[in-house]
C-alpha cells in the first residue's frame, strides 16, 4: 500500500513538472524595448510596399490587445504594421526590426516591445512621477491612450511585457523616441536617465550589455517645430554614456503638421536606428551574407547615385557639405554622416566639414558604403566664391539654362523647396 502511495505520488510529481517546463532561453533572440510618443507610436499610413514581406525573424509582442489585425496581449507576432498600438501607423520600430534581422546572422531573431502614446510627456514613463502626471492632466489625448491600452500604467506594462520577454530571448538595448512634449526641456537628459535606470534595475540588466539609442526630432529644413529638442538630445552621451543618437538630418516630415516625419522619413529613421544599435553592439552596418532580401527592402537599400555633385560653398564660412544619395526605391537620403570626406583642394575634415579660405573650384572625395557592403566613391566639384556664395551659385544657375535651381542659404543645392527662403539666381526668394 504504501509502494502505491509513494507511486502515485512519484506519479504527480513528473505530471506537475511537465506543466512547470518552462521555454529555454534563446540567446539568439534580441529583443528591444521602445517607448515614447507619436513618432515611436508610428504616425504615417503605411503603403503596400511596407506590408509587402516581413521576414518572420522580425516579431513582436503584443503590449496591449489588437482588433485588426486581430492580436493578444503578451503573444509574439510577425511584425507587419502596426506593431506598436492598434491606433499606430508605421513608425521608427518598423524599418528597424527589418534591418536588423537582413543585418544578423540567420538564426538570429529580432523582436521589439513598444509602449507609446501620441503627445506624451516624458515623465509619463517614470514609474515614481507617471501617477501625478495622469491626474494632473486626465483628459489629454496622451492621458486616454495610456488608460484605454497600458492600464493608466505605461511604465509597468512595459517592464511586465519585457520580464515576459526575458522568459525566452535577451534583451539587447532600449530604442526612445520622444521629446516634443518636453521641447528644449534642459531636464530631459536627466529624466531619460532616471527611467533607463529604473528599466535596468527592474529588469537585471547592466548598462553595458544595453545601450540607450535616442532619436533626433524632425529638423527645422524638414518643416519641425521641435528641432530645438536636438540641442537637448545631443547631451545624452554626457548624462548616459552608454547611449547614442539617431541623427534625423534629411529625414522628411508629412507636410501636415510639424512634428511627424512622413513614411519615408520613418523608414531611414528606422534605417538608421539599426545602423547606431549595430555599431554600439560592434558589428557591421551591412547585409549578412547569407541573407536573401526581399525585393520591397532590396529597392528601399539599393543606391543609384547622388542627386547632385556641385556644391557652391561661401569663403571663409565653415559649413557641412551635402551628399544626398537616390534609390532604387525613389527615395533620396542625407548621407553626409554616413560618408567620408578628403580633399587635396580645400580644408575639409572627414566627416565632411569644410572651409574655403579663397574664391577657387576645386574637389572633394567622399566615399560611402552602402548596406549590401559596396564602397563608393564620389567626386563633389566644389565652387568657392565670394559674397556669402552667392557668386558662385549664380554662375552654376546660369550653366543650368532657364530651369529654375534653388539652393539654402549655406549653397546647398534643394531640389523640392518646402517653405523658406532660398537663393535662386544669385539672390534670396521666399518660397510660401
Amino acid at each position: 500500500m504504501l509502494r502505491i502511495k509513494r507511486i502515485i505520488a512519484s506519479s504527480i510529481l513528473m505530471t506537475a513538472s511537465l506543466f512547470c517546463v518552462k521555454a529555454e532561453v534563446d540567446p539568439n533572440f534580441h529583443v528591444y524595448l521602445c517607448f515614447g510618443q507619436s513618432n515611436m507610436e508610428g504616425n504615417a499610413a503605411w503603403e503596400t510596399v511596407d506590408n509587402q514581406y516581413v521576414d518572420p525573424r522580425f516579431q513582436m509582442l503584443a503590449t496591449t490587445d489588437f482588433d485588426n489585425p486581430k492580436r493578444t496581449m503578451g503573444e509574439w507576432y510577425t511584425a507587419y504594421c502596426p506593431i506598436v498600438s492598434p491606433m499606430g501607423k508605421l513608425g521608427m520600430a518598423d524599418y528597424f526590426g527589418r534591418t536588423m534581422v537582413a543585418a544578423l546572422p540567420a538564426d538570429v531573431r529580432v523582436g521589439v516591445i513598444a509602449v507609446a502614446m501620441g503627445g506624451s510627456p516624458i515623465e509619463m514613463f517614470d514609474k515614481y512621477k507617471y501617477s501625478s502626471k495622469l491626474m494632473q492632466n486626465p483628459n489629454e489625448w496622451w492621458a486616454t491612450l495610456a488608460k484605454n491600452y497600458y492600464g493608466g500604467k505605461p511604465y509597468k506594462r512595459l517592464v511586465d511585457m519585457a520580464k515576459k520577454a526575458q522568459e525566452t530571448g535577451v534583451i539587447k538595448g532600449i530604442l526612445l523616441h520622444q521629446g516634443c512634449s518636453n521641447n528644449g526641456d534642459p531636464n530631459w537628459p536627466s529624466m531619460v536617465k532616471a527611467i533607463y535606470n529604473n528599466m535596468l534595475t527592474d529588469l537585471g540588466l547592466k548598462a553595458a550589455d544595453v545601450p540607450l539609442i535616442v532619436g533626433e526630432t524632425l529638423q527645422q529644413d524638414q518643416g519641425g517645430a521641435c528641432y530645438g529638442h536636438n540641442t537637448v538630445v545631443a547631451k545624452m552621451p554626457q548624462t548616459v554614456p552608454t547611449s547614442h543618437i539617431v541623427y534625423s538630418n534629411g529625414c522628411p516630415g508629412n507636410g501636415q503638421d510639424p512634428w511627424h516625419f512622413s513614411a519615408e522619413g520613418y523608414r531611414i529613421m528606422g534605417k538608421r536606428y539599426a545602423y547606431a544599435t549595430l555599431k554600439a553592439m560592434g558589428c557591421a552596418t551591412k547585409q549578412d551574407a547569407a541573407y536573401v532580401m526581399p525585393e520591397n527592402l532590396e529597392k528601399f537599400f539599393t543606391f543609384t547615385g547622388v542627386e547632385n555633385n556641385e556644391v557652391a560653398i561661401p569663403v571663409g564660412v565653415v559649413q557641412s557639405l551635402p551628399l544626398w544619395g537616390l534609390f532604387a526605391d525613389g527615395h533620396r537620403e542625407d548621407l553626409t554622416k554616413e560618408a567620408t570626406f578628403s580633399s587635396t583642394d580645400f580644408l575639409v575634415s572627414s566627416i565632411g566639414r569644410i572651409k574655403a579660405s579663397e574664391a577657387k573650384r576645386g574637389t572633394v572625395s567622399a566615399v560611402y558604403t552602402d548596406f549590401a557592403g559596396t564602397k563608393h566613391t564620389i567626386t563633389l566639384n566644389i565652387v568657392a566664391g565670394d559674397g556669402g556664395g552667392e557668386s558662385s551659385i549664380a554662375t552654376i544657375e546660369k550653366d543650368g539654362g532657364n530651369q529654375k535651381v534653388y539652393y539654402d542659404l549655406c549653397g546647398r543645392r534643394v531640389l523640392h523647396p518646402s517653405k523658406g527662403v532660398y537663393i535662386l539666381n544669385g539672390k534670396k526668394t521666399i518660397v510660401r
